[in-house]
């Protein structure tokens, strides 16, 4: 979660397909024995980090000059079980899986500090109202006295892309009430998103908001955004507050309308450039 560093909030990392050593992996430099287009390396701030794959089956993101600094995956026949991120080859989170009917049922997602200890789970449980609508129960327990329940609404467009996020929540922090109130908005290009034609990740839902450092890259993501805003209204006895993200994204595409370079800048509530330099991503491919 907050340790790792990926496009905005992920720092990547080496996988293990449930075999990581499996002979069958396929060798990037060799796009023939994939049939789609598929990212093999991406580069952020000068931190490259490596794809590979055993055939669309994605195994894992690992930093070409810190290996420790990976991501690894894990399947069940065609579905994606687990996600593990390392930082410094220790463990810093892991995400489990599972599914009803070929569709995700729940992701928990957990924090670990250095020791192995679990310092944090957040479990979110889906229910498809339909094709357009998916309605999320987000449990969060961060420390003895700071937890939270949210009920969200996804929206989709019939692209299959979430354009807007709400919800309402209680919860409490050091042992104080809160109310929270959540909305999201989400603007997708007509292009294609990077990591649309991995295995297994059609079927991951993007959540959409900050606390949710995987989705944002693996899931069924159809189209690149163009902007992305989120807004989370807290209120206690104390008073209110509000973290308020609001990006815009400025792409070029290759020829087969993939996402090549990607510039993401940080807007301010009146959608102005904030202070903060924008962040690069450059995308390879196996075709390109």
């Amino acid at each position: 979660m907050n340790k790792i560093l990926l496009f905005g909030a992920i720092s990547l990392l080496a996988l293990s397909c449930s075999s990581s050593n499996d002979e069958n992996t396929v060798d990037n430099s060799d796009p023939t024995t994939q049939n789609v287009v598929l990212p093999v390396k991406v580069t952020n701030d000068g931190v490259t980090m490596k794809v590979n794959y055993n055939g669309t089956k994605i195994i894992n993101l690992t930093s070409t000059n810190s290996p420790g600094f990976r991501i690894e995956f894990t399947y069940t026949d065609d579905y994606i079980t687990n996600i593990k991120n390392y930082y410094n080859n220790i463990l810093d989170t892991s995400i489990d899986y599972s599914y009803s009917s070929g569709r995700l049922a729940t992701a928990v997602n957990k924090e670990y500090s250095d020791s192995g200890t679990i310092q944090a789970t957040v479990t979110y449980t889906y229910t498809y109202v339909s094709t357009t609508q998916i309605n999320v129960k987000k449990q969060a327990i961060l420390g003895p006295n700071t937890n939270y329940t949210m009920n969200n609404v996804y929206t989709y467009n019939n692209n299959g892309n979430m354009v807007s996020s709400t919800g309402t929540g209680t919860g409490i922090t050091s042992g104080n009430s809160v109310n929270y109130t959540q909305t999201g908005t989400y603007v997708h290009t007509n292009q294609n998103y990077a990591f649309k034609n991995v295995k297994g990740l059609d079927k991951l839902i993007f959540n959409g908001d900050t606390d949710d450092n995987i989705s944002i890259l693996f899931s069924n993501i159809k189209n690149s955004l163009g902007i992305f805003k989120s807004s989370i209204v807290s209120t206690t006895a104390g008073g209110t507050g509000n973290v308020f993200l609001n990006y815009k994204y400025t792409t070029t595409f290759n020829s087969s309308g993939y996402p090549s370079v990607e510039n993401r800048q940080e807007l301010d509530a009146s959608g102005n450039p904030t202070a903060t330099p924008q962040e690069q991503f450059i995308y390879e491919y196996n075709y390109q």
